[in-house]
């Protein structure tokens, strides 16, 4: 991953408050949105990223999984939980993170997130990816 191109759409993501920014030299998806919503989105524009970076607020395992699925060059996350971590590890996929936290916590700020609680025990991307589209659409 070229730092520069790193280092600009950070500029980006940082100046526009974003939790999400998909870019290739120019910003191709833009989100400010909360949870998975802004990924899903992603998911249901592109199913193809290469040749592009991902940055995103807050890197879970279930969000993790829709990225691997779309291959970005680079994904940096945030903030990334280690199921996430381990994820990206596992598949091999070029990423960088500021902060590392065990889990994802939800909207109460104490427990799991549902979706991190959900997808804790699976290890396959497309399961993940299916299960939480079931529920997503389903809230």
């Amino acid at each position: 991953m070229e730092k520069n191109l790193l280092r600009s759409a950070l500029k980006i993501f940082e100046k526009k408050d974003l939790s999400l920014l998909a870019y290739s030299g120019r910003s191709i998806f833009e989100s400010k949105d909360s949870g998975l919503k802004p990924v899903v989105e992603l998911f249901k524009r592109f199913d193809n990223l290469e040749g592009s970076l991902v940055i995103d607020k807050m890197v879970g395992k279930a969000a993790a999984s829709f990225l691997l699925k779309m291959k970005p060059d680079h994904i940096h996350a945030k903030v990334i939980s280690k199921p996430a971590l381990k994820l990206m590890n596992e598949y091999g996929q070029s990423f960088s993170y500021d902060e590392k936290i065990p889990f994802v916590l939800g909207k109460d700020g104490k427990s799991m997130c549902p979706f991190e609680k959900l997808v804790l025990e699976m290890d396959d991307p497309e399961e993940i990816i299916r299960i939480v589209l079931s529920k997503f659409t389903s809230l």
